[in-house]
Formats: structure tokens, sequence, C-alpha cells
């Protein structure tokens, strides 16, 4: 205390400063500096609580569609075993399983973005998504509670945001985590070949974590041209205290040798601050001219303003209606997938009657086969019938010759022989008859046959060609279905923004037309001030004579001397007043004490 007692005034109140600005920008450093880190880590877990949302949407979106009932049917309608599946098969499944599909969006652009995507377990199927020690320790806190939601862990220099992933009935997960007599496959497996776990609807199944780094992050930004705010506050603040420190280094710099020099220049601004007051008056009555002319322009401009938020609210309510007419054309293409899915299906169906069919057709002809060897086998017996009727025939004369010998006793026995004779006869002319009827039969059954296998083997054919084309064409139109739906989501995706964009434009418009309603007011009130200030410009001019004169009687004060008025112009002359004897310098040094 006593080398800064020994200290001028100009040194005691430049050190003083000096101080006082060192602490005020430490301290505003510091808290400059932990505002901005809590700042950055807040917004790295509102971005991280985004990923998780969108996470969200992308497994609920997957499992209202409601794919993998329908993939497990025609994959086990196709093969016998999960050994059987392509890698393409498997894939084709995946992107039905709603987890896989939030796992696969979480994964994307994480690089890019800067941040890292992980799921782990305690019992995983992939074994790098084994949990673990301190990860067990996050995954037993959802296990333990139920209700817990998310857990956000802050470290240092990352943070991680943990939402948890647990079964859901709804959406299929028991299909391939249930109950293991439920196996598609009749082995206890689900339908990519895992062993099914038999858990239950709500079982954790594992953790979502994403985490961004503070200094992976900080160093992307700056690549990118986005430096941190923090050294610019901080430069803000130093050259602040040093410019304080400069300012206030040349306001005290000989602040009582310049008292008088301060007297000596108001006296010689004398006339200007009496010019300066005219041009006030002349200037307040410009003011008032413009001020009436600019409360006319703002009102014009606040009813422009007013078409203009019209307008935009128009737009907005046009966007949101566009916003339900996309979500309409979504609903429409994912039920025409549906609907190309169950074409599929039934053509398969067809396939697989129409095989029946030919196993059918081979049968009959197998059948009429067996008829023909019927029909041959009676051609067989007719010929022993032709056998017997020639013996009876036979017969029948050798009666007849014995009767002849007879004479009148055989006459009755020759009738008898003679009416044999002519049933031989007929016998032998129908089974001739049938002989010929059964080769004709014969003939025309083969020919049938023959000509029923070239037809129907034309008509597999060609209908084997068409279900071939059917299902290809089928297929297609299921992969322009799932474009039309992927683009129809984007648009959804952006005329929702632009919707909501419009919205915060209204809001805006609305913003705008309340701060120009306001500026009419404000306006209105300027030209009310504008007379006041001519009032007071006048008022100016009255007392300016007055302030000088008070300015007269510091100095005197200040120098010595005797005060004259002038009361006829209100004139002070400074001169007759100013102490001849003490130049500034002078004055300035004896009243620092030096």
């Amino acid at each position: 205390m006593g080398i800064f007692n020994k200290l001028g005034l100009r040194s005691k109140v430049l050190f003083s400063v000096a101080i006082s600005c060192l602490i005020c920008g430490t301290l505003a450093t510091g808290v400059a500096i932990y505002f901005n880190e809590k700042e950055f880590k807040e917004g790295l877990i509102e971005k991280a609580r985004t990923l998780h949302g969108r996470i969200n949407v992308a497994g609920e979106y997957v499992a209202q569609q409601g794919g993998l009932k329908p993939m497990i049917k025609i994959f086990t309608d196709k093969y016998t075993s999960s050994d059987q599946l392509t890698k393409d098969d498997k894939e084709t499944i995946l992107k039905q399983v709603p987890i896989y599909a939030a796992m696969v969006i979480g994964s994307e652009k994480a690089k890019e973005q800067n941040y890292e995507f992980r799921v782990f377990s305690d019992e995983p199927r992939n074994p790098k998504n084994e949990a673990t020690p301190e990860e067990m320790k996050v995954f037993n806190k959802f296990k333990n509670d139920s209700n817990l939601k998310e857990f956000v862990l802050n470290k240092d220099n990352e943070v991680t945001v943990y939402r948890p992933v647990r079964i859901k009935k709804a959406h299929a997960c028991l299909t391939c985590h249930g109950n293991p007599s439920q196996s598609p496959w009749g082995n206890g497996k689900d339908i990519l070949g895992f062993d099914m776990e038999n858990w239950n609807d709500g079982k954790l199944h594992g953790v979502f974590a994403i985490t961004s780094r503070v200094d992976e992050v900080k160093a992307a930004a700056a690549l990118a041209g986005k430096s941190s705010s923090t050294p610019k506050v901080v430069l803000f603040i130093v050259l602040g205290g040093i410019l304080g420190l400069l300012f206030s280094a040349f306001i005290i710099r000989g602040p009582v040798g310049r008292l008088q020099s301060v007297v000596h220049g108001l006296s010689v601004t004398k006339d200007q601050i009496g010019e300066a007051s005219n041009q006030v008056q002349q200037t307040s009555e410009k003011m008032s001219r413009s001020s009436s002319e600019q409360a006319s322009s703002l009102q014009e401009t606040v009813s422009s303003i007013d078409e203009i938020s019209s307008m935009v609210q128009k737009n907005a309510d046009s966007a949101q209606s566009s916003t339900q007419h996309s979500s309409e054309a979504s609903q429409a293409a994912v039920k025409g997938k549906q609907t190309v899915d169950r074409m599929l299906t039934s053509i398969r169906e067809v396939s697989t009657s129409n095989e029946s069919v030919v196993s059918e057709v081979n049968k009959n002809n197998e059948k009429i086969t067996e008829i023909v060897s019927v029909i041959s086998n009676i051609g067989e017996k007719t010929k022993v019938i032709n056998d017997i009727v020639f013996q009876t025939k036979l017969l029948s004369f050798n009666a007849s010759v014995e009767a002849a010998r007879a004479g009148e006793h055989g006459k009755g026995f020759a009738v008898v022989a003679e009416e044999v004779g002519n049933l031989a006869s007929m016998s032998g002319k129908a089974a001739l008859e049938i002989t010929e009827m059964l080769d004709s039969s014969i003939k025309q059954v083969t020919e049938i046959v023959e000509s029923s296998k070239a037809r129907m083997q034309v008509l597999l054919t060609e209908g084997e060609e068409k279900i071939s084309v059917g299902m290809k064409t089928a297929e297609e139109c299921g992969e322009r279905l799932e474009e039309i739906l992927e683009s129809v989501n984007t648009v959804n995706q952006m005329v929702q923004e632009i919707a909501s964009a419009s919205s915060e434009q209204a809001s805006g418009v609305k913003e705008i037309t309340k701060a120009m309603q306001m500026l009419d007011t404000i306006t209105h009130e300027n030209s009310s001030l504008s007379s006041d200030s001519l009032l007071t410009a006048e008022t100016l001019q009255e007392k300016s004579a007055d302030l000088f004169k008070v300015i007269a009687e510091i100095n005197v004060a200040i120098n010595g001397g005797t005060f004259v008025d002038h009361p006829s112009d209100n004139i002070v002359n400074f001169e007759d007043y100013t102490d001849q004897n003490n130049s500034d310098e002078e004055f300035a040094k004896k009243a620092s004490g030096e």
C-alpha cells in the first residue's frame, strides 16, 4: 500500500483500471469457455436423440409393413431347410426385420456425421455385439427398470445416449425369438437358421448407443470451416480489456490540467452551439414533415404485409393438404406392393396347380391305356365266340344230316337244328361286328390319347412360359412399387418440411406485421416528438446564454478574476477571466500535485 500511495492520480487510476480489466477478463473468459463447452455437449446430446428418433421411426415403419410372415411362407414353401437359403435370400428376409432396419439407419452416415453407432446385448447372435463390462452396467440399468427410456453418459471428452431395444410381439419379434415349438422349419430354429430363445414380449433384447466425441466433432467442424466461438469470445474479451485500458489511459491523461482547456474550448464553441440550435430547429421541422410521410408509407407497407401474410397462410394450408395427399399416396403404394406380393403367391400356386393337372392327365392316360387293354381282351373273347359259332354251325349241320336220316321222326329235330344254325349265323355276324367296333375303338382311343398328350404338352409349355413371364413382370412391379414408395416417402418428408417452413414463414410474417404496426405507432410518436423537439430547440436557444454564463463563472472559479455580465446581448467574453499568469500545462501540474 505504501508504494501505491506514492503513485500519482493518473498512475493510480490506470493501475486500478488494469487490475479490474484483468480480473473481469479472466472471469468472463472462464465463464464463456464453461458455458460454450456445456452448450456444445448439449447440442451433441440433442443430435443423438434426433438420430435415435430416426432409428425408432425406421423400425416402426418396417414393422407396420408386416412383411416378415409372408417372407417366411415364401421361403418355407420354396426350401425345406434354412441351409438352402442364399445370401440374397437372407438379405431379403432381414429387410423385413424392424431391428435390422433400425440398425441400418443408425449405421448410415455415422462416419460422415462424426458419431459412433453401436448395438450390444448380453445374449447377442453376433459375437461382436457382446456387451463389455462397462456396457453391461448400462444394460442392467434398463433391465432392472422397464420404465427407463433413455440414459445419457456425459464424460470429459464424449457423450453417449443409450436407448433400450425390447422384444415386441406386435413387431413379430417372437417369430424369430419366441417358442422353439413354433419354428418355421420344425427344428427349433428361426427362418434364418438361428436357435429360437423362447423369449417373451417386452424382454430387453439389447441397447442402441450413439457416441459423439467432442474433439472429433470440433476437428470436423474446423475442417468444414466452422471455427469454435470460444477463441473468438476470448479474443474479444482480451481486445476489449486492452482497448478499455488504452481508452482509460487516454481519458485520464492529465485530467486536472485539462479542466482549463475544456472551459476555454467551451467558450470557443459558444457560437457553434447557437448555430447548432438553429440547425436543430430546422432539422426538427424537416423531421416532422418526414415523419408524416414515413407514417403514410408505413401504413401502405403494413397493408402489403397483411396481404403477404394471407398468401403465406394459404401456402401453409396448401402444404398441409399436400402432406395429406402424399401420405395417402404412400399408403396406396404400400397396398399396391402388398397386392403384388399376393399376386406372386397366386402365380406360384397356379404353377403348382399346373403340375398337379399334368400328374392327373398322366394318370388318366394310364387309365385309358388300361381301357384299351380291356377292349383288346374283349376282342380276344370275341374270337372265342367266333370259334364257338363255327362249332355251333358245324353241330347244326351234323344235326340236320342226322335228322334227314331219321326221316319223319327227325323233322322236328331238323327244325331245331336249322334254328340253331340261324342263331349261330346271327351270333357270328354280331361277333364280327363287335370285333370291327373294338378294332375301331382301340384305334380311335389310341389316336385320342396321343392327340391329348400332344395338345396338353403344348398347353403346359405355353402355360409355364406365361407363368414365368407373369412372375417376372410381377417381381418388376414389386420393385417399381418399392421405388415409388421410397420416392413418395421422400416427397412426403419434403412436403412436411415445406409445411413446417410455411408455418414458420407465416409466424414470421405475423411477427413482421406486429413490428410494422409498432413502427407505425413509433412513427406517429416520432412525429409528435419532432414537434416537441422544435419547441425544445427554441428553448435551447434561450437557455444557451444562461449556460455560458455558468461556464464563465466556472472559469472564474478555476482561474480567478472578476465576472462581468452583459445583460444586453447575453454574451460573455471568456478572455476577460482567463488567468494569463498560468498556462494550461502549469495548471495541470499544480492540479496533479507535481
